[in-house]
């Protein structure tokens, strides 16, 4: 019997496009949930970082740079600005989502997540995925 919580070891990373679907996949949920009262805001928050977390993924990907398997946007945002990728204003914003990766999502976070916030979290999220999907597009037309 296997010990739960283990992790099961990647035998690859994927394909870009395989990450896209699971970033729409976590974006779909954080849209879902946002007004339901039985999901807390700190979840559908959890699901936008974890959205333009995989969009950004991605595109390194497919930009064939490598990642390592981490939370922090901001510091996926400086691999694609040190690999000579241009990163708009909007999609460098979305860095503000990477707290919502560990820090909110467990109970004793003291700070209310307000409507406003998950609005601004799930724009953030939909512009990643927008910029990530139209960068993979360009370059598979480019080829």
């Amino acid at each position: 019997m296997k010990p739960r919580g283990r992790c099961r070891k990647r035998s690859t990373l994927g394909s870009p496009e395989e990450w896209l679907v699971h970033a729409e996949s976590d974006l779909n949920l954080a849209r879902l949930g946002k007004d339901r009262d039985d999901v807390l805001p700190e979840q559908v928050c959890f699901h936008t970082q974890q959205a333009a977390k995989k969009a950004l993924k991605a595109v390194l990907l497919h930009r064939k740079i490598e990642f390592p398997f981490i939370h922090d946007i901001e510091a996926l945002l400086e691999i694609m600005t040190h690999s000579g990728l241009l990163v708009p204003p909007n999609v460098a914003d979305a860095g503000a989502l990477t707290p919502y990766a560990v820090e909110v999502r467990y109970p004793g976070y003291e700070e209310e997540i307000t409507p406003a916030q998950v609005a601004e979290a799930i724009r953030l999220a939909e512009s990643v995925l927008a910029w990530a999907a139209g960068t993979i597009a360009r370059q598979e037309q480019s080829s």
